[in-house]
């Protein structure tokens, strides 16, 4: 049985998630020669000897997926592909295994010959 979390616990951690509104990242910034920006220290280039004005810039945080920070619900996966159940009607082999694939080719081709449209597997799935 999972504990759960007091309501007061659930309501800090959200509101903590709430504070942060972005992340800042430096960027170098190319300005041309004819543009003066007023108050700022120019940084110069070594390649090209050009202007450049380093700044940051601000990727904001998508504030609704913050505020409903859950666990995703997710299906289960099937136990055929998983685990490795082995839904074969009749059994040979092992899947993968040479003698299962020609025991499944002489089950198509009988299953063919009779016209009929059966799976040589019995899983049911959900249902």
């Amino acid at each position: 049985m999972k504990k759960q979390k007091p309501d007061i616990v659930k309501n800090a951690e959200r509101q903590a998630r709430m504070i942060f509104k972005g992340i800042a990242i430096p960027m170098v910034v190319p300005v041309p020669d004819s543009r003066v920006v007023e108050g700022v220290d120019y940084v110069s280039g070594v390649q090209d000897r050009g202007r450049y004005v380093v700044s940051e810039k601000v990727l904001k945080f998508n504030r609704k997926a913050l505020r409903n920070l859950r666990k995703r619900k997710t299906e289960n996966a099937d136990p055929r592909f998983v685990g490795g159940n082995d839904t074969m009607i009749v059994k040979a082999g092992k899947p993968g295994s040479r003698e299962r694939v020609e025991a499944l080719f002489d089950q198509y081709t009988a299953i063919l010959a009779c016209g009929e449209e059966i799976s040589p597997f019995a899983y049911k799935g959900e249902e």
